[in-house]
């Protein structure tokens, strides 16, 4: 697994696990849940470039940390096999977040039920 994916106290908070941490020089992000527009599954995004990594960790099947693209920027911590989460962001210091966990159609579900609540 990649990240654990929580929502608490008015926050997403996503922790990328094991050596993950390391390769994407975060140990924790935590996004209060009012700078998130929504979530989706984008089969597609890691097809695309993602621009210029700094800093992060670009590998065969694996992609974690700061990704700057077209004045953007992106925080990636997923391999290439996971089903793609793509975190809508504003007024952060990322865009978007792009990251694997273990059940990607729930945790999105879970983010824009939980937004749907508090609007």
């Amino acid at each position: 697994m990649e990240n654990k994916v929580m929502i608490t106290d008015n926050k997403l908070v996503v922790v990328p696990q094991g050596l993950k941490k390391l390769f994407a020089v975060k140990d924790r992000l935590e996004i209060p849940l009012e700078n998130i527009s929504g979530a989706t599954i984008d089969e597609g995004i890691l097809n695309e470039s993602r621009g210029i990594k700094a800093p992060g960790t670009s590998m065969p099947g694996y992609y974690a940390g700061t990704f700057h693209k077209d004045g953007e920027k992106t925080f990636f911590n997923i391999k290439r096999s996971s089903t793609p989460v793509v975190i809508q962001l504003q007024h952060e210091e990322y865009t978007r977040l792009v990251i694997g966990v273990e059940d990607a159609r729930m945790l999105v579900n879970k983010i824009n039920n939980t937004l749907e609540t508090q609007a």
